[in-house]
């Protein structure tokens, strides 16, 4: 009996002429399972070449709606989909690249709640996402769960991309605590080339084809910039401490760790994060680009963005007017801020 049919190695024909892959190496591809949780700048591009490379099955999973400013990075998209959900129109389009592969989608804001809900079974976990927090709880339930997963940053010119398996150093190994409101960079703030998430989004799936094939992949994390032609892997040890691989405390999987949301009686969404101190007011000011009205006081900081006007007060306390929808308030919030 063949391995692949005809069809299959016809498809598959310049991957199974790698010695590394060959029949068997596909075969065991298209039998895998993995779940994608963010669908823009390294999203997009992971969830095409999965599909064209041959996967089993793959679950998008997005909480968003296409914007204009996507299109220059995020591959799956057009200015016909501007306005409509990712996951949903990501899917639609695979399907059409891949008949073969069973394609899944989710149009959900991925909390404590539901993480086990959506990734529990599969083989990888993808980040595709833009946010610490979301990442923290991917690591959580992963380790916790023994479940591979591939962490993918971009920013600027730049970005990086780890492989995080039980036994190896975990995120929190690397980040041990998310940073505080307004520090952490965003392509908001500092932009991206958009060459840059299809670049680390191919690293990423390369390494999930080696560590869905049982081959040996990369050990640590590997960070480039494409601009300065730098591509270097820092390797480091798994942290005895660590709060999440070393000490097993999933905190990130307990309510706790999560913000509250509120929907407010004006058309508004008020998120509320479990932070301690005070929010830097003037230095978010300073860095937040592309919005109108910025208005900053030593109580509260004021814009207009995507048609909605964002208040932040000192406490971190964050209110989205112009929508009663927690999931675009997220969104927005996510956007400026990376967290």
């Amino acid at each position: 009996m063949k391995i692949l049919s005809d069809k299959v190695e016809s498809r598959y024909e310049k991957h199974i002429k790698i010695s590394d892959i060959g029949k068997d190496g596909q075969k065991i591809f298209a039998k895998k399972r993995v779940v994608l949780i963010g669908c823009g700048a390294l999203g997009s591009n992971i969830a095409n070449l999965m599909v064209r490379g041959g996967i089993g099955e793959i679950l998008v999973v997005d909480r968003d709606v296409v914007e204009l400013d996507n299109l220059h990075r995020q591959v799956l998209f057009s200015e016909k989909d501007i306005g409509r959900a990712k996951a949903e129109i990501a899917a639609l389009k695979l399907r059409r690249i891949n008949s073969d592969v069973k394609v899944k989608f989710l149009v959900k804001n991925v909390n404590s709640s539901n993480i086990s809900e959506i990734a529990d079974g599969y083989d990888l976990i993808f980040d595709g996402t833009d946010n610490i927090p979301v990442r923290m709880l991917i690591n959580d339930f992963a380790i916790k769960e023994n479940i591979p997963w591939i962490y993918g940053g971009v920013l600027g010119t730049g970005g990086m991309v780890m492989n995080i398996l039980n036994g190896s150093p975990c995120l929190r190994c690397l980040i041990p605590e998310v940073s505080e409101l307004g520090t952490v960079p965003t392509c908001e703030t500092t932009g991206i080339l958009n060459t840059v998430p299809a670049i680390a989004a191919s690293f990423q799936v390369t390494e999930a084809m080696k560590i869905l094939m049982g081959k040996s992949y990369l050990k640590g994390l590997l960070q480039f910039d494409v601009w300065s032609n730098d591509f270097t892997v820092h390797e480091f040890s798994q942290d005895p401490n660590c709060e999440c691989c070393g000490k097993r405390n999933f905190t990130f999987l307990s309510e706790e760790s999560e913000e509250q949301i509120s929907i407010l009686c004006d058309d508004s969404v008020q998120i509320i994060l479990k932070r301690n101190g005070e929010t830097d007011l003037e230095m978010i000011a300073k860095k937040i680009k592309g919005v109108e009205n910025l208005k900053v006081n030593p109580f509260r900081l004021e814009f207009e963005a995507d048609e909605k006007s964002v208040t932040i007060f000192k406490d971190g306390r964050i209110i989205v007017k112009g929508t009663n929808d927690p999931g675009v308030a997220r969104s927005i919030y996510s956007k400026f801020f990376g967290l």
